[in-house]
């Protein structure tokens, strides 16, 4: 407890030794002034007393000042260790409590300067960390947007359209730091998503599509993860990989959809707003997850396979047959090589078609070029309407060829069949003479009957040639019986 603290030092001091004096001096002026008897055991006994009362109020008055000054010394020994500025917490009503309020006044100016020193501290450092963060989104955005100039740049090299899309891909697997992606069209008529390339830095995830039945992705409308960005036309994040609900499994795939860990889904968007297709990007590396920032950058990649896309039906458009609107031939086979090309690789079906009009010369040779110009006009067209929009047909002479990607033998011949029916509706008239045509067709397909791609020309030309040899007016798939072959009239 601290005592007399509502004095100052001094007068405590004082009052002590006074009373400490007065006290002894004062009993023994009464004892003699009463003459009153007292032994020397006595006297003795009262020395006693007096000396513990002196020596009690002594030790009261040196803590009522050790033990203020004692926490004052305590403060400042801990703002000079730990530069903590607590204010002293007295009580008193002496020169240890003036001083304790004149060190709290020092304290409080200290903390008050420091909050302001902390404060705008902590400005500077968000500046910093907001400078920075800045700093390093636009050294991102700069190194996307490099990225993308310089696939740009490469798409102005080739106009071989999977020699593109590989390019496309090959570059934005390494600058998302991506296992792999790949990219699937849509077919309007057939709503079937179809993988058109597939690229990645883990090869072995890639390299046994060849081995691998690929058929086409047969999606109904709004299916899947690719469904719904489809209908949206908006891209959709999936990082919980195949377990997520919107995710579509294949039985074919099984074994490679359980590898995927993480997906960003996004459209192929044309000129004109039409979803083309979708890229996926499949499982991030680092971090393990795909962002929203990584959005934006998925869309501009997809701008750049739409140009290719657009390009590449410009190319088309470009190099046609005057007269009958189709793909000149050159093109068409170098159609041919890419295509059989990807088939082998993805393991996908494509059938070649030679279409030949029967006695075509005898029409030739009886009639005027103008004539013969305008029939070879009417059937192209023919041609073209009924072919899908991932088809080509081109021109030679008096024979089309049909390059048919994602169709076995079966579709091809139903095919070639409303080809053949459209061609037998039309009547011609030239100097009062009708002149109806019929057509004869060989088909080569890949993988049955045909096992190489790149054969399917030469084995549809020879089916053409054993179609024309039994009577002509209809198709053949090249390996089969004549007595096996349909006959479509």
């Amino acid at each position: 407890m601290e005592f007399f603290r509502n004095i100052s030092i001094t007068r405590r001091i004082v009052l002590t030794t006074l009373a400490m004096i007065g006290l002894p001096v004062g009993i023994f002026w009464y004892i003699r002034g009463m003459e009153l008897p007292v032994s020397f055991p006595v006297f003795l006994f009262l020395g006693f007393i007096f000396f513990g009362l002196g020596l009690v109020t002594s030790l009261l008055v040196a803590v009522s000042i050790t033990k203020p000054l004692d926490r004052v010394r305590k403060r400042i020994d801990g703002f000079l260790v730990k530069k903590v500025a607590n204010p002293v917490k007295d009580f008193g009503n002496d020169e240890i409590s003036d001083l304790a309020e004149e060190l709290n006044a020092v304290f409080g100016q200290f903390n008050s300067e420091l909050n302001t020193v902390i404060k705008k501290s902590k400005l500077r450092s968000d500046e910093m960390t907001k400078t920075e963060t800045v700093k390093a989104e636009l050294e991102q955005q700069l190194a996307l947007s490099r990225s993308c100039l310089q696939v740009a740049q490469r798409l102005n090299t080739t106009f071989d359209f999977q020699t593109n899309l590989k390019t496309i891909l090959d570059e934005a697997v390494k600058t998302m730091g991506i296992q792999w992606a790949s990219i699937l069209l849509v077919n309007r008529d057939t709503l079937e998503l179809t993988v058109a390339c597939m690229r990645g830095v883990e090869q072995s995830l890639l390299d046994d599509l060849a081995e691998d039945n690929y058929p086409a992705l047969k999606l109904k409308p709004h299916e899947g993860l690719a469904g719904q960005v489809i209908k949206n036309a908006l891209p959709l994040l999936a990082n919980k990989g195949h377990k997520d609900p919107r995710f579509k499994s294949f039985s074919e795939f099984r074994t490679r959809e359980e590898k995927i860990a993480s997906l960003l889904c996004a459209p192929i968007k044309g000129s004109d707003g039409t979803i083309l297709g979708v890229i996926d990007f499949v499982n991030r590396i680092s971090p393990p997850v795909f962002r929203n920032e990584d959005i934006p950058y998925a869309e501009d990649v997809c701008t750049l396979v739409a140009l290719v896309i657009e390009r590449n039906r410009l190319y088309r458009n470009l190099f046609c047959d005057e007269v009958t609107g189709l793909t000149s031939h050159n093109v068409w086979r170098n159609f041919f090589e890419e295509e059989s090309a990807r088939s082998i690789r993805y393991s996908q079906p494509l059938s070649v078609v030679v279409l030949d009009l029967d006695r075509f010369k005898e029409i030739i040779d009886q009639t005027a070029s103008e004539f013969v110009q305008k029939i070879a006009a009417d059937i192209g067209r023919a041609v073209q309407e009924t072919l899908r929009e991932t088809d080509l047909a081109s021109k030679v002479q008096d024979r089309f060829y049909l390059l048919l990607p994602n169709s076995d033998a079966a579709g091809a011949v139903f095919l070639v069949g409303r080809i053949k029916e459209q061609i037998e509706k039309m009547k011609f008239e030239y100097n009062e003479r009708t002149f109806e045509i019929t057509a004869s067709a060989g088909v080569g397909s890949f993988p049955e009957p045909t096992p190489d791609a790149h054969l399917l020309v030469h084995h549809a030309l020879k089916a053409l040639d054993q179609a024309k040899s039994e009577g002509r007016n209809r198709v053949v798939i090249h390996s089969r019986a004549a007595a096996a072959a349909p006959r479509l009239k």
